[in-house]
This record gives structure tokens, sequence and C-alpha cells, in this order.
């Protein structure tokens, strides 16, 4: 197993990395729900 991160820069490198990936994860979904929302309305 790796060691924790005890350096501050580094905590708050890996703390930017992880909101800008849950970032995109939320955006992507956001997406496909608007995808699904559109295809429903414009179906009918």
């Amino acid at each position: 197993m790796n060691q924790p991160a005890h350096n501050p820069d580094e905590i708050a490198a890996r703390r930017k990395a992880a909101r800008r990936t849950a970032l995109w994860v939320a955006a992507i979904a956001v997406a496909v729900y608007v995808v699904f929302i559109a295809m429903n309305t414009v179906g009918k």
C-alpha cells in the first residue's frame, strides 16, 4: 500500500485533481440526463 501524503502541497494538488474529476463526472451525468429528456420531448 502507498504511504499517505503528508506534504500540504501534495494534499492540495490531490484535492484539486479529485474535485476536477468529480466536476467532469457530474457534467457528463447532467449532459446524459438532458439528452434523454430532450429525446423524450422531441420524440413525442
